[in-house]
């Protein structure tokens, strides 16, 4: 018996984890929304006090138009400009986030984006390097 009550808590434990990670991704509140081609960017290599810009390009997957209410970077050195009227479905938008390379050095930066009818924000990275 005590076998037994143990293979069962084994293989419940075992299942349980993905079964987490299941239900934790079909939540995803952008999922059948808004699809984008990178949350990710390395700008690579750019010189010192020669600002960089990425572009986040994005899909509106679903079927009322999307409106992006607010960009916020994650700090005073890195300028956002995005898509202001509505994306109709089927059709882009992008974000545009401009970082003013002022600091030698690796730099990795956030910008969070706020979909209206979307309570949670997305964070798009950009990482890079800053050289003399």
């Amino acid at each position: 018996m005590k076998k037994l009550i143990l293979s069962m808590s084994l293989l419940l434990g075992a299942l349980l984890p993905g079964w987490a990670q299941t239900t934790v991704s079909s939540s995803d509140p952008f999922a059948g929304k808004v699809k984008f081609n990178q949350e990710t960017i390395d700008f690579g290599t750019t010189k010192l006090n020669h600002p960089v810009s990425v572009t986040f390009v994005f899909k509106n997957v679903g079927n009322t138009p999307l409106i992006i209410e607010n960009v916020r970077p994650s700090c005073g050195c890195t300028t956002p400009s995005y898509t202001q009227e509505p994306v109709l479905p089927g059709k882009e938008g992008k974000i545009v986030a401009t970082y003013n390379a002022a600091v030698l050095g690796e730099a990795s930066k956030t910008v969070s984006v706020k979909f209206k009818g979307i309570d949670q924000e997305l964070d798009l990275h950009f990482t890079g390097k800053v050289v003399q």
